[in-house]
């Protein structure tokens, strides 16, 4: 077959309707695409259990650690950092593993692949009777989490309607503060070993999704297999859906790639300055503190002098990143990728400049009691700096990385794309104390809020609005 589906695609329209669609028939397509993505995420939920579970394992490994095999396991203070950087440079390498993969055997395929490196990475952790095989299981679990993030993205943003793209995109966001909460739960009662077990369920359940979910409408076009393409299409669209101009689209948007083509295709000038946008939304997604306040949210608390124990306090800050992401549910297709951007890099700007004046003035304030301080404001501020990270900043540029590409490149820019967000978050995390004692709590507050400020003009400038667009 030819690399490049220049040929005339003709469909079998037979059956299909025009006019305007029935309010029933639209939304029952919709609760099938709905659906669709929350089986999909099934991903992204074994994803949030990765990387909650250093929180309660370790908790319990310093007050029983215990081996399955009733011998002991002592972590020294590196090994437990090591347990959340492994993760990170795991999935360096499952972001490049994935753009190949999924490019290869297709979205639907990978996602099914998935449950093994993850299955095994629990295994190993569970079964480990000293560190290094623990953290080489963490390693892997980091493999299966960069992987999935490309695999999942590039799935759901395939099969979604163009009007519901970036509505649906917010589903795995759902999905990974679901995973961390059922590690969290689980966490309370189970020794850290059972925990490791328990957290092999949701992979386990992709194996049998696997044989629920459609394979995408793109890969199957780029494959040249127009008619199931055109079936998939019909099945996820509707009766009413012009699949025909659909189909075009793909053909007009990748006929200048060649097929299955790889990481060379990426150096073209138009592909290269896209890649490059989403790249510096990344940075500046890293450094206006999204990241830092989500993993840091007790550290950064209890330094600004809230009195709330860690516990209270990071359970008022997830129902803050749920209304967050529920915002984002309703906006993004409604107000566009760009403008939920800016609006959300106003938000967090706004919102630690405040946090960053109010450290400043109360680490100043020698006659200050603990009785007439304003000691509900650092929560408050977090909380609604959260909250506004999740209406854009978190999510958008994650939709752009695959948006912004047509399918014949799409996981290759991707895979490039996320490869970047683990370096840049690694880079960051690993800078927090250093930039705090070089620039003081506050002033680092307010390198956060001015990243977000510089990051609202640059989206303005250089973003491009990809709501109800063919991605082709």
């Amino acid at each position: 077959m030819d690399s490049t589906p220049t040929e005339t695609i003709t469909l079998n329209t037979e059956g299909t309707s025009r006019g305007e669609e029935p309010a029933r028939e639209r939304r029952q397509r919709l609760e099938k695409q709905v659906l669709l993505t929350i089986l999909a995420s099934v991903t992204f939920v074994a994803q949030g259990t990765t990387q909650t579970w250093p929180s309660p394992a370790l908790y319990d490994l310093e007050n029983n650690n215990q081996t399955l095999y009733s011998t002991t396991i002592t972590l020294t203070p590196r090994e437990k950092d090591m347990t959340g950087s492994l993760w990170f440079l795991g999935s360096l390498g499952g972001s490049w593993a994935a753009g190949w993969a999924a490019s290869k055997c297709g979205r639907r395929r990978s996602i099914q692949l998935l449950a093994l490196p993850n299955v095994l990475g629990w295994l190993l952790v569970a079964l480990a009777p000293i560190p290094s095989l623990m953290l080489t299981g963490r390693f892997v679990l980091g493999v299966a989490s960069g992987a999935g993030t490309v695999c999942l993205t590039v799935y759901i943003l395939e099969i979604a309607d163009t009007g519901v793209r970036g509505t649906l995109s917010v589903i795995p966001t759902l999905a990974l503060i679901a995973g961390g909460q059922y590690a969290l739960w689980l966490g309370t009662t189970l020794h850290w070993y059972h925990l490791s077990f328990a957290c092999t369920l949701p992979p386990l359940l992709l194996l049998g999704i696997y044989y629920i979910l459609p394979d995408t409408p793109s890969y199957l076009f780029i494959c040249g297999r127009y008619g199931e393409a055109a079936a998939t299409l019909r099945k996820l669209r509707g009766r009413y859906a012009d699949i025909e101009s659909e189909m075009e689209d793909m053909k007009r948007s990748n006929e200048s790639y060649r097929k299955n083509s790889g990481y060379r295709e990426l150096l073209k000038v138009k592909v290269v300055k896209r890649i490059a946008v989403v790249m510096i939304l990344f940075v500046f997604q890293q450094f206006c503190g999204n990241f830092v306040m989500i993993v840091y949210t007790a550290r950064v608390l209890q330094a600004a002098g809230t009195p709330l124990e860690p516990d209270t306090a990071s359970g008022i800050v997830m129902w803050a990143r749920v209304a967050g992401i529920i915002m984002s549910f309703c906006l993004l297709d409604r107000l566009g990728r760009r403008n939920c951007l800016a609006a959300s890099h106003a938000i967090n700007a706004a919102a630690l400049t405040l946090l960053g004046t109010y450290v400043y003035l109360n680490q100043h304030d020698e006659q200050q009691s603990p009785e007439t301080s304003l000691s509900w404001v650092p929560m408050v501020c977090v909380a609604t700096a959260l909250f506004g990270s999740d209406i854009g900043l978190h999510s958008v540029p994650f939709i752009l990385a695959a948006e912004y590409f047509p399918t014949n490149i799409r996981t290759h820019a991707t895979s490039v794309c996320m490869t970047w967000f683990t370096v840049m978050g690694f880079v960051v995390m690993q800078l927090y104390t250093l930039m705090q004692e070089a620039l003081t709590q506050a002033g680092l507050y307010w390198f956060y809020a001015g990243s977000s400020l510089l990051a609202t003009g640059f989206t303005f400038l250089a973003v491009t609005e990809t709501m109800g667009k063919s991605m082709g």
